[in-house]
């Protein structure tokens, strides 16, 4: 470490200050400080090596300043060499068409959007990011507590969109996945034992959290519940309180005034079809209290152009899809397959036919050469 210069014994300066000043512990021996501070003369750092001159002011503590500046102006620093520019000979051509490439990637990626709902006591919510074409109709039933229906693909966000009208609102969120094994107890809680001595305690769930307390609850794939589970969800929304009889001490749920049902599915609850297989058939009943909040969702363009901005690449999976339909196959490929191509081509550097052999992995020859062909 190169050693500040200090004089031996400057004038009207104390030396006890003199080695005590900007001392840090572990520091040791006169003149070895690490001490860092602005020069008042040039206002310029004092870095280690700098000769200095220590004065004192009365009544203040004693300052440093560089040896070679005076009160009256800057001295003649040393100053760092000019670094020349590069020439056009010195830019490469690949590099020149990196850069092209990346401006041009940066222009064609769509920019974030903000959406602004006002709230009653005009309080305005923002909302980040894209939001899918219907996020308008859903928000407006969502706002006035009719329960939500939304048919669509798999990977067209569903699930993305009940958690965004939930940050719209300003309500708590949470979802189930439906199965055929379902139970009543996943909605409306069971008892659990505690202890030795034979005692149970209820355990309750995010939907009745939900259900009794605000918030909106997403079913997820709900033509996939099983029959009895409906039941449950048709009478909590047509009554407006459940019965819970795994708790005695408050055997009924009531509904809270904030509670928002959405459920999502994969067909319009009519049973399974080609694509969509294991899925239940709706009865009526179930499918009215949904008739005013059914809102069909497909693909958004926008979405997965912000999910994917790599023209090449979405282009590509959009010309994928397109074949799909037209072969009439029973293949999807989903927005969410796009964002996630995307992130491993940004990320790891996978290619298309990376991408490819993920997307055809389970499909017969046949299949993939309508696809690509």
């Amino acid at each position: 470490m190169n050693d500040i210069m200090l004089p031996t014994n400057p004038e009207n300066v104390n030396e006890t200050e003199v080695l005590c000043q900007g001392r840090r512990p572990g520091d040791t021996g006169y003149g070895t400080s690490r001490y860092r501070a602005k020069c008042p003369a040039c206002k310029q750092m004092i870095e280690q090596g700098d000769k200095i001159e220590i004065y004192s002011r009365p009544g203040k503590r004693n300052r440093w300043k560089h040896a070679d500046c005076t009160s009256a102006g800057k001295p003649n620093r040393p100053t760092q060499a000019a670094t020349a520019s590069p020439t056009d000979s010195d830019v490469s051509d690949a590099l020149i068409a990196d850069l092209v490439k990346r401006i041009t990637e940066l222009e064609n990626q769509p920019t974030a959007e903000t959406i602004e709902i006002r709230q009653p006591d005009d309080r305005v919510i923002r909302i980040e990011g894209k939001t899918h074409s219907v996020f308008p109709r859903v928000l407006q039933l969502a706002a006035a507590r009719k329960p939500v229906f939304l048919p669509g693909p798999s990977g067209c966000g569903k699930s993305h969109l009940g958690g965004q009208v939930a940050e719209a609102l300003e309500l708590r969120f949470a979802s189930i996945s439906c199965s055929a094994g379902m139970s009543e107890a996943q909605l409306l809680g069971r008892l659990v034992p505690r202890g030795e001595k034979g005692q149970f305690q209820f355990v309750g769930t995010e939907f009745l959290d939900c259900f009794e307390n605000g918030g909106v609850f997403l079913f997820d794939e709900i033509d996939a519940a099983d029959p009895n589970v409906l039941l449950v969800i048709n009478a909590a929304l047509a009554n407006g309180f459940v019965t819970v009889a795994n708790r005695p001490e408050n055997p009924t749920a009531k509904r809270h005034p904030d509670f928002v049902c959405i459920a999502a599915a994969n067909t319009f609850g009519r049973g399974a079809d080609r694509l969509y297989v294991g899925r239940n058939e709706l009865d009526d009943a179930t499918l009215d209290r949904f008739r005013i909040g059914t809102v069909p969702m497909e693909y958004d363009a926008d979405v997965e152009a912000a999910l994917c901005p790599d023209d090449l690449l979405r282009n590509r999976l959009l010309k994928y899809r397109e074949r799909v339909i037209e072969s009439r196959l029973e293949r999807t490929i989903s927005s969410r397959f796009m964002r996630d191509a995307y992130e491993m081509q940004t990320l790891y550097d996978w290619s298309l036919d990376d991408i490819d052999n993920q997307l055809f992995a389970g499909w017969s020859d046949d299949e993939r050469q309508r696809v690509t062909g």
